[in-house]
């Protein structure tokens, strides 16, 4: 049985991806604080501390870890990963990006998955990329969090957000098999744009000064 070790264990995707591999792999979980349960094994991200033994014996490594907020922090664990992947053996890197994050350049958590992309394909570790569109929770999460302004800062852009659970599914299933380099990006079945959305709340001013681009072609939908 494959042996896959989870980053990012504890956030919207990992917590989808456990059970997803459930009884098709021997699951770890990479936590950066210790951790009784049996499947976590301890190690820092930012430090490489711990990484050399949370590694020992896997085959394959999912890396779902994300901060959004700390894009740089977010390339450098990365980093971290890939050197300690590459020294422990590791046979298959799957890194979960975000679809069209090389077209949306104002963004600096967008520019720093495409940089971490580039950065797993130069690793030395065999890798499978998947872009996935966000997850409905992060949609309402950031729609939540603009509503906090007096102004409603809508840009006009498509949206084709994918159910988290369908996400790992598919997630899963490509780190059961072979690197593919790039695997197909993962969309919803639904395109919605953001002006047909009712802003929650009392009344706000929506503008639309910013688009980004729709799901490529050959998007797959879970």
């Amino acid at each position: 049985m494959t042996t896959i070790l989870v980053t990012g264990g504890s956030g919207v995707l990992g917590r989808a991806l456990t059970p997803a591999l459930e009884g098709r792999a021997d699951v770890r979980v990479l936590s950066r604080h210790a951790d009784p349960r049996p499947a976590f094994r301890q190690g820092d991200l930012q430090t490489g501390a711990g990484l050399a033994e949370a590694l020992r014996g896997v085959d394959t490594v999912i890396h779902a870890a994300s901060q959004p907020s700390r894009p740089q922090a977010d390339l450098d664990m990365t980093g971290v990963l890939l050197a300690a992947a590459r020294e422990a053996g590791v046979r298959h890197l799957v890194y979960v990006s975000i679809v069209g994050c090389d077209q949306v350049r104002a963004f600096p958590y967008y520019r720093a998955k495409t940089q971490a992309e580039a950065l797993v394909a130069a690793g030395g570790v065999p890798f499978t990329v998947v872009r996935a569109a966000q997850f409905h929770e992060f949609v309402a999460f950031m729609l939540s969090r603009l509503t906090r302004a007096p102004l409603l800062p809508l840009p006009g852009l498509p949206l084709q957000p994918v159910d988290v659970h369908a996400a790992a599914a598919q997630i899963a299933a490509v780190s059961l098999g072979a690197p593919q380099g790039r695997a197909p990006d993962l969309v919803g079945h639904r395109s919605s744009h953001c002006r047909t959305w009712p802003a929650p709340g009392p009344p706000r001013l929506v503008c639309a000064p910013a688009s980004c681009p729709s799901p490529p072609r050959g998007a797959s939908r879970p």
